[in-house]
């Protein structure tokens, strides 16, 4: 027999959004409440709530007329925070490594500072929705 590792269960918060942007700032202060009470410190509560309005919004802005909901999912471990953002839209295509734009540019943005503030990012993309993924070590744990 293998050696037993132990059980993981981490705590879930799962969300049902609208695909309006009016929407996005509410689900990022579920999700910061949600860590803060997970006992994450101040700094990965702010930078995971930055990368989940950034998250929401690419959803939103590349939905086009999609009137399906957008799921998301935050989980906190011990070690890590992971969020999933999940759509059903044609998605686009996510850089390897995003440039932060032109200062006068008015998008580009959201991608450069999910990459900045996360330690993993990746967006899978298919025909049957997309989803993306944010993760982030804890420093403090709990």
């Amino acid at each position: 027999m293998g050696e037993k590792l132990g059980r993981s269960s981490p705590a879930v918060l799962r969300l049902r959004m609208p695909c309006d942007l009016r929407h996005a700032r509410g689900i990022a202060r579920a999700a910061h409440e949600f860590l803060a009470n997970e006992g994450c410190n101040e700094r990965e509560v702010a930078e995971c709530e930055l990368a989940l309005v950034e998250a929401c919004n690419n959803a939103i802005v590349h939905a086009g007329k999609n009137e399906k909901p957008i799921l998301v999912e935050v989980m906190c471990a011990k070690e890590e925070i992971e969020m999933r953002v999940m759509d059903q839209t044609q998605g686009f295509k996510w850089p390897q490594k995003a440039s932060l734009p032109e200062a006068d540019s008015s998008h580009g943005r959201g991608v450069f500072l999910m990459q900045s503030l996360m330690d993993y990012s990746n967006y899978f993309r298919s025909e049957c929705g997309n989803i993306l993924v944010l993760r982030k070590k804890r420093k403090d744990g709990v």
